[in-house]
């Protein structure tokens, strides 16, 4: 044995087989192109400091594209992609236009949380209460109104275009005039029958707005929207005021929920942030996967290898309900152990390959010994520490900072090789 070796991972990047077949492209590129040509034409110019409004989506997604179950789509299947303000959606429709704006939605995120009803179909519904969680302001804001708030409304009377809004919403759902609210002139602008509401002004204007996107040709002016309503969605409350709490402050701030999205209105911000998107993508994750948004890893020493992990396979397994499969396999002579630590930690020890060797560094590792065996363990979704080590070998451990996503199953073996 050397006195030195260092451990390496191959990567299986399908959940079809144990040997490394590439997908076919199909499986992820189209819903990864189209996601990031939808996040690029509004919020690549703010990324860019080519103008300053709110994000539409987020500075970045906190999920990889990943499947989620749905009666209708592929295999039961809907490739989404969850970022701060909302979650990105395939069509499931096969013969959809790509380069349809349709083909790209965001999900009907608001509009389960105000119900309690998580969507799994066209009409499969899964009950899960409404979600008691602040629709804007800080977190912590026990006086703030949640989406549970706005589940007393819908069916609340719509203003009739042109009233001057001064209606104060408190977090139990009451709803009072606020004579002091019509100095603010904020009126109601465009009532929508399909759903008997009527959108306030400032956010009507924000739907119809014209600004710098960005296309493939580049930075231009246009309609942020093609349609005013494929962000949103229809509305499904009136719009309120309400005084939340913002980085500490109480601050009178006006509410309004869409399908889509929740829309805000903070009078004191400054231009371009008056109108904001909340940040339901955040919220909604939380409440249907009952755990905290996966972040970057955290930082850590890596003393002098590379963190190479588990990739995520194409092919999502929607039995996982939240959950992340991880499988791993021993290429090495050596009983291998794994430690997860984060948001559960466990150890899997993996039985040694007989037939395994250690592999000279000048010999290429590129594949999984077809007769090893495999182990799975399944972990809450987020930031681990993985560590992968061979007692009773002279190996260092390996492995490193990794994220994984709910329903993500991920694959990989590992095996000893040679330091030159």
């Amino acid at each position: 044995m050397p006195k030195s070796v260092r451990t390496m991972a191959v990567l299986i990047v399908t959940a079809m087989s144990l040997l490394a077949v590439a997908p076919p492209a199909a499986a992820v590129q189209p819903g990864a192109s189209a996601f990031e040509r939808t996040w690029s034409r509004t919020d690549r110019p703010v990324a860019e400091t080519q103008v300053s409004r709110t994000w539409m989506w987020g500075p970045a997604a906190f999920t990889s594209a990943m499947g989620e179950y749905y009666e209708e789509g592929p295999d039961q299947t809907r490739i989404v992609q969850y970022f701060d303000k909302t979650r990105m959606e395939i069509s499931t429709d096969p013969a959809a236009d790509p380069s349809s704006i349709w083909y790209v939605t965001n999900g009907l995120l608001a509009k389960e949380l105000v119900t309690g009803e998580m969507q799994l179909g066209d009409n499969d519904f899964q009950a899960l209460g409404p979600a008691d969680v602040n629709v804007a302001g800080d977190a912590n804001d026990p006086n703030g109104p949640t989406y549970a708030t706005f589940n007393q409304l819908l069916d609340a009377t719509p203003l009739a275009a042109g009233a001057v809004v001064s209606q104060r919403l408190n977090r139990a759902g009451e709803v009072t005039d606020d004579p002091a609210l019509v100095e603010r002139n904020v009126l109601a602008a465009h009532f929508v029958a399909e759903t008997n509401h009527t959108v306030a002004e400032p956010f009507w204007a924000f739907m119809n707005a014209e600004g710098t996107v960005y296309e493939l040709t580049g930075y231009q002016e246009a309609r942020l929207f093609d349609n005013p309503f494929f962000a949103t969605g229809f509305p499904i409350s009136e719009a309120y005021w309400a005084t939340v709490q913002v980085g500490g402050t109480p601050r009178d701030v006006l509410i309004q929920v869409f399908e889509r999205r929740v829309l805000t209105y903070t009078p004191e911000n400054g231009s371009g942030w008056q109108v904001e998107a909340g940040n339901v993508g955040q919220h909604y994750y939380r409440w249907r996967y009952d755990a905290e948004i996966p972040t970057e890893p955290p930082a850590v020493d890596l003393l002098d290898y590379d963190p190479i992990g588990p990739v995520l396979a194409p092919y999502w397994e929607l039995e996982n309900q939240g959950m992340s499969t991880v499988t791993l396999g021993n290429n090495a002579p050596f009983d291998m152990v794994v430690e997860f630590s984060g948001p559960e930690t466990t150890q899997m020890v993996i039985p040694a390959c007989e037939e395994c060797v250690v592999f000279p560094h000048e010999h290429a590792f590129t594949g999984c010994w077809e007769e090893i065996d495999w182990q799975e363990v399944t972990l809450p979704p987020g930031n681990y520490r993985v560590t992968i080590s061979w007692p009773g070998s002279n190996a260092r451990a390996g492995a490193g900072p990794q994220t994984y996503v709910p329903n993500g199953d991920y694959y990989t073996c590992w095996a000893i090789v040679e330091d030159n």
